[in-house]
């Protein structure tokens, strides 16, 4: 089965700045990551969930926390993925931590019905993200930086 690109006809020009007209992003994406997002949500919207959570990952690597919302609700409810109450948890928790209203109110539902060592799972997990990206990034400055200073 090829790629599909067309499910249905796209319902917005722009999904991204609708949505982050009403709840501001932790990033601003660039042309390019703006369109990868609107690809994504027209695929989540027409319940293609693998190709949604495959764009969604990506972006929420990127620190979106729109994104990172998207896949909390997905874990939550089930969507293309197996119902998972800690992974749901995680990415809720970090989009909530990046300023996300929605995931906040999500988050605090959820924790109303998840069992302490789940919460503690969860919060572990998301630590455990958190920390592998601040990581990644220092790592990342740590070479731009010798690749600008070295001599050729």
């Amino acid at each position: 089965m090829g790629d599909v690109q067309s499910i249905t006809p796209k319902l917005c020009e722009d999904w991204y700045d609708a949505i982050t007209s009403k709840q501001p992003d932790s990033i601003e994406l660039g042309d390019r990551e703006k369109e990868k997002f609107n690809h994504a949500f027209e695929f989540y919207l027409a319940g293609s969930y693998d190709n949604a959570y495959e764009g969604l990952a990506d972006l929420s690597n990127q620190d979106s926390a729109v994104s990172q919302y998207y896949l909390g609700l997905m874990h939550l409810t089930g969507l293309g993925v197996l119902q998972d109450f800690t992974q749901a948890h995680m990415w809720l928790n970090i989009a909530s931590s990046h300023g996300h209203k929605k995931a906040r109110m999500h988050l605090d539902q959820l924790t109303q019905n998840m069992t302490a060592e789940l919460i503690a799972e969860a919060q572990k997990q998301a630590r455990r993200w958190v920390t592998k990206k601040a990581k990644e990034a220092v790592s990342s400055a740590i070479q731009k930086d010798e690749s600008e200073f070295s001599i050729g």
